[in-house]
């Protein structure tokens, strides 16, 4: 099992965060405009190229009727945080997992404290840790090293 970047808690601080902007989509007159909003929310990925960035853009949009832009999920996700905030204390299921397991974690992520990632090692799978230098939440897996971590585990 890879894990990436999530422990079987959260962080209180990153669901704040998320609930800033998950709950109410905004409003775009452009696709530079989303973009740019996407650069500022998502920031916490870390290293992304131009490339990306854009591609994330394209894929993360719909247009509306009036023909403006918005970011194109389901404001109702916030629901989950909100009406179910206990879902998200899985220690007991965490220590149940029986294979083989890989976290990893972004280096300065707000959502997956250093502190529960190394209590991940010490009960249920001890998992093995590795941290993503320069990265928050979450590893975007964009590049070959990040891609060899993973490789090399699933190969292990």
């Amino acid at each position: 099992m890879i894990i990436n970047d999530i422990a079987p808690e959260l962080a209180p601080s990153a669901v704040e965060r998320i609930l800033t902007y998950v709950g109410n989509p905004p409003v775009f007159n452009s696709m530079s405009d989303l973009e740019e909003y996407l650069r500022t929310i998502y920031e916490p990925y870390g290293y992304l190229t131009d490339e990306h960035w854009r591609f994330m853009c394209e894929t993360s949009y719909r247009r509306m009727d009036n023909g403006h832009i918005t970011t194109h999920y389901d404001p109702k996700i916030v629901t989950q945080f909100t009406a179910h905030p206990d879902d998200y204390d899985l220690w007991d299921e965490y220590a149940q997992i029986p294979c083989p397991t890989l976290v990893l974690r972004g280096q300065v992520s707000d959502l997956l404290l250093p502190q529960w990632a190394e209590r991940m090692t010490k009960i249920g799978p001890k998992a093995q840790v590795i941290e993503i230098a320069g990265c928050g939440h979450a590893p975007a897996l964009n590049k070959s090293q990040q891609i060899q971590i993973v490789e090399n585990f699933l190969k292990g």
